[in-house]
């Protein structure tokens, strides 16, 4: 979830083992600068001026550059298919932040929205609808066949 989302969105643009057959990603932001500038705003900061430091940190102390690359760059190169499902009611990550990952994949996808879930909680919210999605996202990859998801690729459900 989250971060992990980010990752294998990440991941999926890269070259991948042929094992790898899908991903899914669960709350996933679009981007560390994106995400960083939201939490510092809600913490009533400046984000354009404080995220240069934060940047820097990740550079002297991480040795990485946080805007080498997003999630939703990697959307545009994915190699697989990806199943993404984020909760409406999450404070933390956006939901229009999983919804512009589905818009920028390149690959077969889904996206499934769960009614009243919070950040990270879509799955135990609602386990039957988020169960039954992957097994009919995932099960015609798993068997060969391309998916046909038409206009039924964006699901909603509400909470039990």
């Amino acid at each position: 979830i989250s971060m992990g989302a980010a990752t294998v969105m990440m991941a999926a643009a890269e070259d991948l083992p042929q094992n790898v057959v899908g991903v899914l990603a669960d709350c996933g932001y679009t981007s560390a600068e994106e995400i960083i500038k939201k939490v510092i705003t809600e913490m009533k900061m400046p984000a354009d001026l404080l995220y240069p430091f934060v940047k820097l940190g990740g550079r002297l102390f991480g040795g990485f550059d946080i805007d080498e690359t997003s999630p939703v760059e990697a959307m545009a190169k994915s190699r697989v298919p990806v199943i993404f499902f984020h909760g409406d009611d999450d404070d933390f990550v956006p939901s229009r932040m999983s919804l512009a990952n589905y818009q920028a994949c390149t690959e077969q996808k889904r996206i499934v929205f769960i009614g009243g879930a919070g950040h990270g909680l879509a799955f135990p919210a609602n386990k039957e609808a988020y169960i039954y999605e992957l097994r009919r996202f995932f099960e015609p990859i798993l068997e060969g066949e391309t998916l046909s998801l038409g206009a039924a690729s964006i699901i909603t459900y509400q909470t039990k």
